[in-house]
């Protein structure tokens, strides 16, 4: 492997590289447009990039080939050093911890960062602990703090976000969206069990229910009546997510006190949220916690029947909402954050961003 350092080391503008996802909507593909509209060069790299095989079967080969997981980890981290970054961010959990290693051998003084947007559940076989990263950034305090206290290492807290150039708010008026989306309560995202349980609450005690989404493995028969069979991506999400009357986001169990990216994106959109209580809202939220959040599944009935017959309330609550997290919550505040704590302070100050949650 041919040994290289970054191009531009601390200058104003930076090459960065994100090895992750390229798929539309995702988390690296959010932080590459905000490192670019912030000025920055950006790469994204997948698995697909080092073997022509699909994401899926790439993860289950490295599950049980060892040195199948090792080797494409290598051939990640040679077109890493070719690209001669400045910085480099993981977002993936599941690679071999040689990739970080040989990154930092080829490119002295590159911060490898590694940025995990999951919940406590998905570490995977921990090789993100395994590997040595400079940096560890969790939108979980719970990870940060194990990771400072058990592990010494360098690890900080910095939430998720939503972007503004593809999370926007439709132009027309909250209750006319209301009233030609007609969907009571909207649910999105991976059908899993916790999720469809807490789903079939909601129908059995009346409540009109619609589901977007993927489906998986035990989903019951009274969820399956109400899915629509449809991912929510871009302008089509922002629609609904802004037009339905409440978007019930149940946050995964492993959220400990954390919150999904779900979060964000609803607000950033506009859209009139009921979501489970994690002490990490007192900290994003615009509006009164308790307002917007409940703490047991027949609360959550409760407020939204309440708010399914106070329709200016969910108005002024989602305005005051979309307001706060335009102003604090988007990736490109993140970036800033990010960039901040690397201690690149000129880099942060030109992002024109707030540092600070809100």
């Amino acid at each position: 492997m041919e040994s290289t350092t970054g191009g531009s080391k601390w200058n104003d503008r930076m090459n960065v590289t994100i090895v992750g996802s390229r798929l539309f909507d995702s988390v690296e593909y959010h932080l590459g447009d905000s490192f670019r509209t912030l000025g920055h060069t950006v790469s994204v790299l997948d698995v697909t990039d080092v073997f022509p095989v699909s994401v899926r079967l790439n993860y289950w080969l490295a599950r049980f080939s060892e040195f199948y997981d090792w080797l494409v980890s290598v051939r990640l981290a040679t077109t890493v050093v070719r690209l001669r970054p400045d910085l480099v961010i993981i977002v993936y959990r599941h690679l071999h911890p040689i990739i970080v290693e040989q990154i930092k051998k080829h490119c002295p003084g590159v911060p490898v960062v590694q940025l995990n947007p999951d919940p406590l559940s998905n570490l995977e076989k921990q090789q993100v602990i395994a590997a040595d990263f400079d940096y560890y950034f969790s939108k979980e305090p719970y990870i940060v703090n194990f990771l400072q206290t058990k592990l010494g290492v360098n690890a900080h807290y910095l939430p998720e976000g939503f972007n503004p150039r593809i999370h926007q708010k439709p132009t027309i008026e909250k209750a006319a969206a209301e009233e030609l989306t007609n969907v009571d309560v909207l649910v999105y995202g991976n059908l899993y069990a916790y999720r469809t349980r807490m789903i079939e609450r909601l129908i059995r005690a009346g409540i009109n229910v619609a589901v977007y989404g993927t489906t998986g493995p035990y989903c019951r028969p009274v969820v399956q009546s109400a899915f629509r069979r449809q991912y929510l991506v871009g302008a089509e999400k922002n629609r609904l997510l802004y037009g339905a009357r409440i978007v019930f986001n149940n946050l995964h169990y492993a959220e400990v006190t954390s919150v999904n990216q779900k979060y964000f994106e609803i607000n950033g959109i506009g859209g009139f949220q009921l979501c489970d209580y994690k002490q990490t809202i007192e900290e994003y939220t615009g509006v009164p916690a308790d307002a917007i959040t409940f703490r047991t599944i027949d609360e959550a009935i409760d407020k939204i029947r309440y708010y399914l017959a106070h329709a200016n309330e969910r108005y002024e609550l989602a305005n005051r909402q979309y307001a706060h997290f335009q102003r604090y919550h988007t990736f490109d505040h993140r970036i800033g954050q990010l960039i901040h704590t690397l201690g690149m302070p000129s880099l942060a100050s030109s992002t024109g961003v707030k540092l600070t949650a809100g």
